[in-house]
């Protein structure tokens, strides 16, 4: 198929979504453009006063149906666009998108020139950026770049479309093109078209498109670049621009979120969002700040994960990055956070050395080895199981769990008596374990992601040791813990990340509608909602106000819990295992089998 043909069709698509985002959810606005007699423009702007009262106390309910008196009743009023944008504002706050995509959409339409329109488009598209839509959010921004009245303005919009645009196919690129032909936005996105054409493996249509592009703008610093890339498809960075953070400029209630709310992982990045959403609500409620979050889509690629982190802290910076779910676009992100200056947290990457890469970055799901210790401590001091073995991952983090638990073990008078790496192949984990069991152990550390061990089969193998099991943290996730449960009647796991303060968990529980969600999208948005919420009462706890205090604020708070000495006492109530499907609290009880030497 050829580049025209596969535009063709993309258009098409294009257009109808566009004019169904344009008029979704009514009908259309009065055009008439009426003049107001003075009373009635003495009225609507008395409502609008009010309604911008209403919407600065947080009352959204009254903000959102005084913008609908207003757009009703008062279609001449000057100051309407304004109250559109507070009115999609309020629903948005309610959680109400379509509401706010409807408010802004209908206005547009009838009055795509009004001096608001800027802000509009730029509260539209990260609405459609939120629900997942990034062809209609990129034609938001389109018009964006298109109303932008200076420079600063269009090169900002130029890098949200780039950021969005590259999470789109080529040929969805090529029909965001080919609608907008007056466009100043045409020569940037023929370069993010070749580009992806290029990406795609599609050599021939790359170099037709920038043909097409050096015809119509043979001059153009993107025409450059396009054919650069047509030389050397790694030499040039999409949407290539300086980062301009501002400490002076950083809002302390402004937190932003950065995950996947498109592509594959578009699931897990909406719940992640959630999570932190619902900490941000749990955190307004307990009085620490009234905080806002603003979304933005990393769509699980690294170099869009960098981009978006450079638009937020150049558009509007604020005083922590939470983000951003997957180990690649985390990295991404943490790069650019530190050459910021700004904290970022992250509560699901899982790589060990996330933090190595500087003093910016905080894995809040890392516990620093403190689940190793607390795994030692509670097989010989809670449970008096002092013959301890190791089945640990054949990697350098598997390594050094298997040292911190044995050096804890041996330190509180355990006897380590055996100890393997665990092999690829079920036949050799099988021969591991009976090389373990003719030790004797009374408790054997495996710190293997559920993910790996069950796989190999060996869990049946596992239970007949009839030693205590000692998890990692992960054995407690809803798709494999009832599978982990009903294999191994003795195990025993931690409850919940060591940062993660008393009741946050249960919390979570209480608030989080599962319903409809799969068991891994449940278990990022608990990662999620445990790792803003360990930001936000530090936040809220230190008092600070500046990146740089956060940041000691968090660090401080992170070296207390990794190096926490537990009271024999704490062992027990800090450990969960499985009856019937279900975690529970690990039973008081001494099981059977403790040494009593």
């Amino acid at each position: 198929m050829s580049v025209h043909r596969r535009r063709n069709r993309w258009v098409l698509v294009l257009a109808l979504a566009i004019v169904a985002g344009a008029c979704a959810g009514g009908g259309p606005v009065d055009r008439t453009g009426r003049s107001l007699s003075k009373s009635e423009r003495d009225l609507a702007g008395r409502l609008f006063a009010r309604q911008q009262e209403e919407h600065g106390l947080g009352n959204d309910r009254a903000a959102l149906s005084l913008g609908h008196e207003l757009l009703d009743r008062y279609q001449g009023f000057a100051r309407l666009d304004e109250a559109t944008l507070l009115a999609a504002k309020s629903a948005r706050r309610l959680h109400d998108t379509g509401e706010a995509l409807k408010l802004t959409g209908e206005f547009l339409a009838a009055h795509p020139a009004a001096p608001g329109a800027p802000a509009l488009l730029d509260l539209r598209a990260e609405l459609l950026l939120e629900k997942g839509d990034a062809p209609r959010a990129a034609e938001a921004l389109v018009l964006l770049y298109d109303r932008s009245v200076t420079a600063a303005a269009r090169e900002d919009a130029g890098a949200r479309l780039a950021a969005t645009a590259a999470t789109l196919p080529a040929d969805a690129l090529g029909a965001l093109r080919a609608a907008r032909p007056e466009s100043g936005a045409r020569p940037l996105l023929g370069y993010l078209w070749a580009g992806k054409l290029l990406a795609e493996r599609r050599d021939g249509e790359a170099r037709e498109a920038v043909a097409v592009l050096r015809g119509e703008a043979p001059a153009d610093a993107w025409t450059a670049k396009a054919e650069a890339l047509l030389r050397d498809p790694a030499a040039v960075v999409l949407a290539e621009r300086p980062l301009r953070p501002g400490p002076d400029g950083v809002d302390p209630q402004h937190v932003a979120v950065l995950c996947p709310l498109t592509g594959r992982h578009t699931v897990l990045g909406n719940a992640y969002y959630d999570g932190v959403r619902l900490a941000r609500d749990e955190a307004g409620r307990r009085g620490w700040r009234q905080y806002t979050l603003t979304a933005h889509d990393t769509g699980s690629d690294p170099v869009a994960a960098a981009l978006a982190a450079r638009r937020v802290l150049a558009e509007k910076p604020p005083v922590a990055l939470v983000g951003a779910l997957l180990n690649a676009p985390t990295v991404a992100v943490a790069l650019v956070a530190g050459e910021a200056g700004l904290p970022l947290v992250s509560p699901t990457a899982t790589d060990p050395q996330l933090e190595d890469l500087g003093p910016w970055v905080f894995a809040t799901g890392s516990d620093g080895g403190a689940e190793a210790r607390l795994a030692a401590r509670f097989a010989v001091e809670s449970q008096r199981l002092t013959r301890v073995a190791v089945l640990h991952p054949d990697d350098p983090e598997g390594l050094r769990l298997y040292e911190l638990f044995a050096t804890e073990a041996i330190e509180r008078g355990a006897t380590l008596v055996a100890a393997e790496a665990v092999a690829a192949d079920a036949a050799e984990v099988a021969e591991q374990l009976r090389r373990i069991a003719a030790a004797g152990p009374t408790a054997i550390y495996v710190p293997v992601d559920p993910e790996r061990l069950l796989p190999l089969g060996v869990l049946a193998a596992l239970a007949a040791t009839d030693a205590l099991i000692l998890g990692p943290r992960s054995w407690g996730a809803p798709a494999t813990a009832p599978a982990l449960g009903a294999a191994l009647p003795r195990l025993a796991f931690p409850s919940a990340p060591f940062a993660a303060g008393a009741g946050w968990q249960e919390r979570f529980d209480e608030l989080w509608d599962a319903h409809g969600r799969p068991p891994e999208a449940n278990a990022v948005a608990r990662e999620a909602y445990l790792g803003a919420m360990l930001l936000f009462d530090t936040l809220g706890e230190s008092g600070a106000t500046r990146p740089a205090d956060l940041a000691a604020a968090l660090r401080a708070r992170l070296a207390r819990v990794r190096n926490t000495d537990w009271a024999t006492g704490e062992l027990l109530p800090a450990m969960r295992t499985v009856r019937d499907g279900a975690i529970v609290r690990f039973p008081a009880a001494e099981p059977e089998g403790a040494d009593r030497d």
